[in-house]
C-alpha cells in the first residue's frame, strides 16, 4: 500500500511540475491590408519563436478590421497542423453556400479602432457579430459558423496539438458592395510540454521515489 501511495504522489508531483511548465505566449501581426469583393485574404502568424515542442491548452484571437458590412465577412484560423476551424461566417444571413453573394447579414460596420476578441466561453455567438446595426463596439464572440462546414467547431478543437508553427487567419468578403481592410490580429496561446516530456517526469519521479523508499542493506 505504501509503495502505490508513494507511486500516486510521485504522479501528482509531476502533473503539478507539467502544469508550471505551462506558458502563455501573444502574437501580433499588422498585415494592413484591403478586404476586396468577391475574394479572401489571408495573414501567418510564426509561432515558432516560442514553441518547440509544447502542445497546445488553449488558443483564441483578437482582431481589428474596418468594413461597412459585418454580412460580407468569413473569418477562419487554420492550425500548424492544418486543422481548420471556421470562426466566423457571414453573420446575419443563412447560407447554403457562404461564398455566394446572396442573401445578405447584418449591415453592420466594424471600426479598425475597436478590438474584436473571438475566444470559447464568450457570452455572444459570432453569428450575432453585427446585430442590431450600426458601429459594431469592442466585445467577443464565441466562434459560431452558422452550419458551415469545418474540421473543428471550437477553439478547445486545437487543444493537444503542437504549438509550433505557422497559423493563418483568412479574412473573406463575399457579397458585392462593401469593402474594408485587414488591420491587425492578436493570437494567443497557452502551451505545456508534449506528453512524452510529463510521462518522463512521471517515472523519474517514480523512480526517485521508488529509491527513496529502499531499505539499505545491513553491513556485514
Amino acid at each position: 500500500m505504501q509503495r502505490v501511495g508513494t507511486y500516486t504522489g510521485a504522479f501528482w508531483v509531476a502533473m503539478m511540475i507539467a502544469a508550471s511548465l505551462a506558458h502563455a505566449v501573444t502574437f501580433s501581426s499588422r498585415p494592413n491590408d484591403a478586404i476586396n469583393d468577391l475574394s479572401s485574404i489571408s495573414d501567418t502568424i510564426d509561432t515558432t519563436s516560442d514553441f518547440t515542442t509544447e502542445t497546445i491548452l488553449s488558443v483564441y484571437i483578437d482582431i481589428n478590421i474596418s468594413h461597412t458590412y459585418a454580412g460580407d465577412l468569413t473569418l477562419d484560423l487554420t492550425s500548424p497542423s492544418g486543422t481548420q476551424l471556421q470562426i466566423l461566417a457571414r453573420p446575419g444571413g443563412t447560407h447554403p453556400d457562404e461564398t455566394s453573394g446572396l442573401p445578405y447579414g447584418y449591415n453592420a460596420d466594424l471600426d479598425r479602432r475597436n478590438r474584436i476578441t473571438f475566444i470559447d466561453g464568450a457570452g455572444t455567438s459570432a453569428e450575432d457579430l453585427g446585430q442590431g446595426g450600426g458601429t459594431i463596439a469592442v466585445g467577443s464572440y464565441y466562434p459560431d459558423a452558422d452550419g458551415w462546414s469545418q474540421d473543428i467547431s471550437s477553439f478547445a478543437g486545437f487543444a493537444g496539438e503542437i504549438a509550433a508553427g505557422d497559423w493563418v487567419l483568412r479574412v473573406g468578403d463575399y457579397a458585392a458592395g462593401d469593402t474594408g481592410r485587414f488591420v491587425r490580429w492578436q493570437l494567443h496561446i497557452e502551451a505545456v510540454p508534449e506528453p512524452s516530456t510529463n510521462l518522463m517526469m512521471v517515472v523519474g519521479l517514480i523512480g526517485l521515489a521508488r529509491a527513496g523508499n529502499r531499505t539499505p542493506s545491513p553491513r556485514s
